[in-house]
């Protein structure tokens, strides 16, 4: 029977973490004596969420409440977003595109698409070892492209639903021109793309033990501790998804 996932509430996040874990067997060789590891279970992200119960208009508590209910005990989920890794100083820069964000023409004469911060148009990949080379052009204005381990979308221009998450290994800048291309842990599968700097990682979610509980003070702001680890559909058979629970 699916499970019912939930966006995550508007509330005011003042902590995150947003990483993987991929758990190994570790097998000694009876003939060599060599160790031979590898992956004993599939890879998942965690995420932990430090939620301040009155920022964005004192809501903060209630909704963490309302969504502990919706999750039943933790048999329902969420759909979560990735923050940056430096998400407290470069969160404004990025949701400010660092200038005017820019637009992709979907075909002449068809309106811009818009996408979310600064994004540019994306040449075509190079395969590096086990890692890819993606060529941006329009980034020498820039003041900073991305950071090692920043998340990044590839859209398809002429379908803004179509995209690819990557994560940024390196960034090269040409000292002269100012070229810039992103080194990442993938293969762009979309060709002819548009990059959008702000982009973020995505999952669902269930809570990762019991859910939080939090005592109100008699003065100043108190906070929900969240702890996810992600669920795949395969698991749980199939997710349901309520966009509009917030709304």
């Amino acid at each position: 029977m699916p499970i019912n996932v939930f966006p995550w509430p508007p509330v005011g996040v003042v902590a995150a973490e947003w990483t993987s874990t991929q758990p190994v067997a570790r097998l000694r060789s009876g003939l060599s004596g060599r160790d031979v590891m590898q992956a004993s279970q599939r890879k998942r992200r965690l995420a932990s969420l430090e939620v301040s119960a009155l920022a964005h208009g004192r809501d903060g508590a209630g909704y963490c409440e309302a969504l502990k209910e919706l999750l039943e005990g933790g048999i329902h989920a969420v759909r979560l977003l990735s923050t940056p890794v430096n998400w407290f100083l470069d969160e404004s820069d990025r949701r400010a595109g660092r200038g005017d964000p820019r637009a992709a023409a979907l075909r002449a004469g068809q309106p811009l698409a818009w996408f979310v911060g600064a994004a540019a148009p994306a040449g075509p990949a190079v395969a590096e070892g086990q890692f890819w080379l993606l060529p941006i052009s329009g980034a020498s204005t820039i003041t900073r492209a991305a950071r090692p381990g920043d998340f990044v979308r590839l859209y398809n221009p002429a379908n803004r639903n179509v995209w690819q998450s990557l994560r940024v290994i390196a960034v090269r800048r040409h000292p002269l021109s100012g070229a810039v291309t992103l080194k990442v842990d993938r293969q762009p599968t979309i060709a002819n793309g548009v990059v959008d700097l702000a982009g973020q990682d995505e999952g669902v979610f269930r809570v990762d033990g019991p859910l939080p509980r939090s005592v109100q003070p008699v003065t100043g702001d108190w906070r929900y501790s969240w702890s996810f680890r992600e669920v795949f559909a395969d698991e749980v058979g199939g997710f349901t998804e309520r966009p509009n629970t917030w709304i």
